[in-house]
């Protein structure tokens, strides 16, 4: 049975009773970071709706609405489950307005676990993404030696910070990946690779 247009999805909304301290329960085991503005903790799924509207402006394909937002968080918020690692949501310290997320995770067709980040666009410009993404970076590193940016060459933001974090590109990785020059992606490797 589907929800109608004008009701949350039951997958959307949070969980009460004993679902509410299980899921809190789970959570507990995503680490916390903190850095000297920032918290990097478990998404919850109130966190969900920053996340779909800043992944419908800034990542989203023609078509996508959402309930591919939703598979998105929660296949990044699984990560934690499958991988070790996942999607963070970032908020600041002082009055835990959330800002945006941190991922340390896996795509579909990556080939290792990238790091990669979405801020909701009145808090980018700010410094967070270079922030979260050092402490996401510093965690990978030693939980995971290596891993990767996916960055597509004309994202300059993305590929400046990937650079300022200590990534180097990637050649090997990138012809590996590279098949399609239509395609090209630029892989910024943290770490030395495998």
């Amino acid at each position: 049975m589907t929800a109608r247009a004008s009701e949350m999805p039951r997958c959307t909304q949070p969980p009460v009773g004993l679902a509410a301290r299980a899921a809190e329960g789970h959570r507990t085991s995503v680490p916390v970071l903190e850095t000297g503005r920032l918290r990097l903790r478990a998404p919850r799924t109130e966190d969900l709706a920053a996340w779909t509207h800043a992944w419908l402006l800034d990542f989203a394909e023609e078509g996508d609405g959402a309930e591919d937002a939703w598979i998105e968080f929660s296949c990044y918020t699984a990560g934690w489950l499958l991988h070790g690692h996942g999607l963070w949501s970032v908020e600041r310290r002082e009055d835990g307005t959330l800002l945006g997320f941190v991922l340390l995770g896996l795509e579909w067709d990556d080939d290792e676990p990238e790091l990669g980040y979405i801020f909701l666009r009145e808090h980018q410009g700010q410094g967070y993404a270079r922030e979260a993404c050092e402490a996401a970076r510093d965690f990978g590193l030693s939980l995971l030696g290596t891993f990767v940016s996916y960055v597509d060459p004309g994202n300059a933001a993305s590929n400046r910070l990937a650079q300022s974090l200590g990534a180097t590109r990637d050649a090997t990785a990138e012809a590996r990946i590279n098949m399609d020059a239509d395609d090209a992606i630029h892989v910024w490797r943290y770490g030395r690779a495998a």
